[in-house]
């Protein structure tokens, strides 16, 4: 079988799952969501971007194997990255959003793309700060203070 058309069949049943969680969740008005509302429309969007890419597949000549799409690939910045995400996720509530995500960018860049310091610095306080105010400010959103309370 063709990898693109089973990788789409096998994204075209996530959306699916996604889309009926989402209904017994309960979707709301367009004025008042409710929380599976947004769900309902991430579900939906996999599922036709998969069967764009399952009609494309039918299309393409060349059979491309499911093998193919290992070649190449570099498992150990994939595996770094992976850790990183969850040593974030484990720290979030300990250390409160803005310190977990500050060293999780820090982390990010200089570990796996060797930014400059100076870079590193400016990039991950400015994603940080912008992140805090549009999330906590604008939003309204309540995030993990951690063990400093800030």
């Amino acid at each position: 079988m063709n990898a693109d058309r089973l990788t789409a069949m096998i994204w075209f049943a996530i959306g699916l799952w996604a889309i009926s969680s989402s209904i017994s969740l309960g979707l709301g008005t367009t004025r008042e969501p409710g929380p599976g509302f947004f769900p309902i429309l991430a579900g939906t969007f996999i599922s036709l971007m998969a069967i764009i890419i399952f009609v494309q597949s039918l299309k393409k000549r060349e059979d491309k194997k499911l093998s193919d799409f290992w070649k190449g690939l570099r498992w150990k910045k994939t595996l770094a990255i992976g850790l990183i995400m969850i040593g974030y996720i484990l720290t979030f509530e300990w250390l409160g959003f803005p310190i977990s995500t500050f060293l999780f960018l820090l982390i990010l860049l200089k570990g796996m793309e060797s930014v400059a310091w100076r870079k590193v610095l400016l990039i991950s306080i400015i994603s940080t700060g912008f992140s805090y105010l549009l999330l906590s400010i604008s939003l309204e959103s309540t995030l993990p203070k951690g063990i400093f309370g800030f």
